[in-house]
């Protein structure tokens, strides 16, 4: 079709919608308004299908259109506010749904894809995997939950690819339990599936899980890699499992040709530096056939600070006098003043609750560790800096605005210091919750005043 006549086929249908039309018809039931195109906003995609670019709408309402084409085929156009929402039949759904997803629209999105699911339409799977990533970039739970819920509604099967962003998805923020409903619910897994399932329990401090996933994985006959064994090195890091560490990084190159990478270094050190062996550890580390990273040298700070600050001032970026690198205190920064202003109409509230609830925290046994201050002030000062550490205010904010029993998701780029850790644990038994922190290390869960971790982290 000429751009020319569907151009004149569409504005005469849409000026006139008592003269018929051979390619342009409404759906029943529907009233049309009167529409202003210029020929230049008609751009044909194919026999029959064309796309609007800019639509004015003088009414103001909503308004669909099908065309169908020489074949048959039919192609939906759904107009708001002069904004096409997608054009089923070709490529504008799939278009629509990726721009979404790609400026954060993931609200939006999901009303896209219902939308569909109620026409009939499938969604493509490439689109399911960006809609998912979208919702974990975002930490958007329930927004990734509706996802799946749309995937087991739909009459096509996932494909593996999907059900391995489903499993990432979950384990990212926190629900690992989701996951592994994923994980048994495949009815074909590759090397990605076991490894997202294995990463995902000894992320969130399940080490005895992530074994357990090791052992079925070898005893299906699936060949481990280097990802396999870095969850693996962290399951046994979660346990303190020393010998069965040191036995799974040789069985690394001796029964599977693996050549260790750093971050396998890394794990091994931290093995050893929290199992008291800190001259053992140094001795790995003078063995390694590379160049030690800044990371082992600060894995090993974190059991034996002695002698290795110079050498971390060679390896690591400018630091400001906080400690923090300039980079991240800027990003800091950033997000504490947008977290400040999200929180400002409770801001009073939630310091009450936390007020109030250090009082019942200390009676539980909670005794304020004051050597995570830094700063020259008097032991009160001290205990009230530590009160008011940004996860607690936020899980103060959580306490105050979701109903008893919920359970509470906190997201840091900060390392969770030792006395919060602490807190957390008690805290988590008192108000009855789970509490789910995730520092730029790892998944803490706290619970019945214990964590996953295990103490260490």
């Amino acid at each position: 079709m000429a751009q020319g006549a569907a151009t004149a086929s569409f504005m005469n249908f849409c000026s006139f919608p008592k003269i018929g039309c051979s390619n342009l018809r409404p759906f029943d039931k529907l009233k049309f308004g009167l529409f202003q195109v210029s020929s230049q906003e008609l751009v044909d995609v194919g026999v029959g299908h064309i796309q609007v670019k800019h639509l004015s709408v003088f009414d103001g309402f909503e308004r669909e259109f099908q065309t169908k084409n020489k074949r048959g085929s039919m192609a939906v156009l759904r107009v708001s506010q002069g904004e096409v929402a997608y054009v089923q039949g070709g490529d504008r759904v799939s278009l629509d749904l990726k721009s979404l997803c790609r400026d954060g629209k993931v609200e939006a999105a999901l009303q896209v894809m219902e939308d569909m699911e109620r026409r009939g339409v499938s969604v493509d799977p490439s689109n399911l995997v960006t809609l998912l990533q979208a919702c974990l970039d975002l930490k958007l739970l329930e927004a990734g939950k509706m996802v799946h819920d749309h995937i087991k509604r739909s009459p096509s099967r996932p494909t593996t690819f999907v059900f391995n962003k489903l499993i990432e998805m979950y384990c990212e923020l926190g629900s690992v339990e989701g996951a592994h409903r994923v994980f048994e619910e495949m009815p074909r897994r590759n090397l990605d599936s076991w490894n997202k399932m294995l990463m995902g329990f000894a992320g969130n401090g399940q080490g005895e899980e992530a074994l357990g996933i090791f052992t079925k994985m070898k005893r299906d006959g699936v060949r481990p890699d280097g990802s396999t064994f870095t969850g693996v090195l962290m399951a046994c890091g979660i346990l303190g499992g020393l010998e069965e560490g040191l036995a799974h990084f040789e069985s690394m190159t001796k029964d599977f040709g693996i050549a260790p990478s750093m971050e396998h270094y890394v794990s091994i050190v931290d093995l050893l530096g929290r199992s008291g062996k800190i001259t053992e550890a140094k001795k790995f580390i003078t063995k390694m056939p590379m160049e030690p990273s800044s990371h082992v040298w600060e894995t090993l700070q974190k059991y034996s600070s002695t002698g290795l600050n110079e050498r971390l001032a060679e390896l690591d970026p400018p630091k400001s006098p906080s400690g923090l690198t300039l980079s991240n205190k800027k990003r800091l920064k950033n997000k504490l003043t947008s977290n400040q202003v999200s929180m400002n109409s409770k801001k009073s509230e939630a310091y009450e609750k936390l007020r109030s609830l250090n009082g019942e925290i200390k009676e539980a046994g909670y005794v304020p560790d004051t050597r995570y201050v830094l700063h020259d002030i008097d032991q009160e000062s001290k205990e009230k800096a530590l009160l008011y550490h940004s996860e607690r205010l936020a899980i103060a904010y959580g306490l105050i605005s979701t109903a008893p029993g919920t359970t509470l998701r906190i997201i840091k780029n900060l390392r969770i210091c030792g006395d919060c850790h602490n807190f957390i644990k008690v805290l988590s038994k008192i108000v009855e919750r789970e509490i789910i922190v995730r520092d730029n290390k790892r998944f803490h869960h706290f619970k019945d005043g214990k964590c996953s971790c295990r103490d260490y982290w």
